[in-house]
């Protein structure tokens, strides 16, 4: 788990001194690599049987693809974020949050539905564990960017 943080924070400070150009092209590895390594993960965590693998496969990877259009959103924001660290007036802080909390509640909305999702085709039991994965991955990345964002502050 924590290589996959320190991956996507690695990332995020990395890309700082990219162009536009350069940083949509890291986006798209840095989707690629922590999707590989979280498929993984959630294969590892979430009890399915044979009979359940292609629903919930078929159901996961196309939360994925959502998921991963809605990442490539917030990371275009913590990057402008960070590029203008220090720098952020009032309006800037407030427009950044207007953008913040509805990505936020897509997000989580994603989850919840493909939760649903889940449930109807394979069981609750699966549904709960994709559900809680999701939410455990989500969560720590939150913190890492975070604590990284805090660092960068006292820097």
């Amino acid at each position: 788990m924590k290589k996959i943080t320190l991956l996507i924070v690695t990332f995020l400070f990395v890309t700082i001194g990219y162009t536009q150009s350069s940083y949509q092209d890291e986006v798209q590895l840095i989707q690629s690599l922590y999707g590989m390594q979280k498929k993984e993960l959630v294969s590892q965590f979430v009890e399915i049987n044979d009979s359940q693998s292609t629903a919930f496969w078929a159901l996961y990877d196309e939360y994925e693809v959502k998921r991963k259009e809605l990442g490539k959103k917030k990371f275009e924001l913590i990057f402008n974020y960070v590029n203008d660290y220090g720098q952020i007036n009032a309006g800037d802080a407030a427009m950044f949050m207007k953008e913040v909390i509805p990505l936020r509640k897509k997000s989580d909305q994603l989850v919840d539905n493909y939760y649903n999702k889940i449930k109807n085709k394979t069981d609750p039991v699966v549904a709960v564990q994709f559900y809680q994965i999701e939410n455990y991955l989500s969560d720590i990345v939150r913190l890492e960017l975070l604590e990284e964002l805090y660092i960068t502050k006292e820097k």
